[in-house]
């Protein structure tokens, strides 16, 4: 992980019996797995069965890319 903002607001929000959801990412370029803020979707039409996750590249609370750059070209 690029930075520690995941583990301080889960450490804050622990008070609030709430934590942030995380998504283990294995990429298919053989690099490290990590894990990643998946942020919330809801769906549309509830008799569709599709849905779909979204998941954020960089840091939502400081902005730090997840995977470096060079990482993330490859």
């Amino acid at each position: 992980m690029a930075c520690e903002c995941i583990g301080v607001m889960d450490a804050k929000m622990a008070e609030h019996n709430t934590r942030l959801p995380l998504t283990f990412m294995f990429p298919t370029d053989g690099s490290p797995a990590f894990d990643q803020i998946t942020i919330a979707t809801e769906k549309l039409n509830t008799r569709n069965r599709t849905k779909v996750s979204a998941l954020a590249t960089f840091c939502p609370f400081c902005g730090v890319r997840y995977r470096p750059e060079k990482e993330a070209a490859e």
